[in-house]
């Protein structure tokens, strides 16, 4: 029995240095791969969230290109000149100007009216 020695902290430290030395890398990775994974599953949920959403704007824009086309038959209809000086001739009163009602403007700005 005397010949047992007693243990030093350098001997009981070798073994947990050993653990800790295989333990951190350990954590370090399984760490990055739950981060890949997590970034992996956020991806993919921002892909098919934005799958639903261009599919609800394609629905969007079909009804908005039907609502648009009658739209667009009335402004034409509504716009001709044909409409637009019979409107003026029956409902407001107006007719045609006289030829001494008439004002003809050069290009450069200035009239014949404007010069005397």
């Amino acid at each position: 029995m005397k010949d047992q020695k007693p243990a030093t902290s350098q001997q009981t430290s070798h073994p947990d240095r050993g653990q800790n030395s295989t333990l951190i890398p350990l954590l370090v990775c399984a760490l990055l791969i739950s981060l890949g994974a997590i970034f992996f599953v956020w991806q993919r949920y921002q892909y098919v969230r934005l799958g639903f959403e261009v599919a609800e704007l394609r629905r969007e824009k079909a009804r908005l290109e039907t609502t648009i086309e009658p739209l667009i038959v009335e402004v034409e209809y509504l716009s001709r000149l044909e409409r637009i000086d019979k409107l003026a001739r029956e409902k407001l009163g107006m007719r045609a100007p006289q030829p001494n009602q008439v004002l003809v403007l050069e290009k450069d700005g200035s009239s014949s009216a404007a010069s005397q």
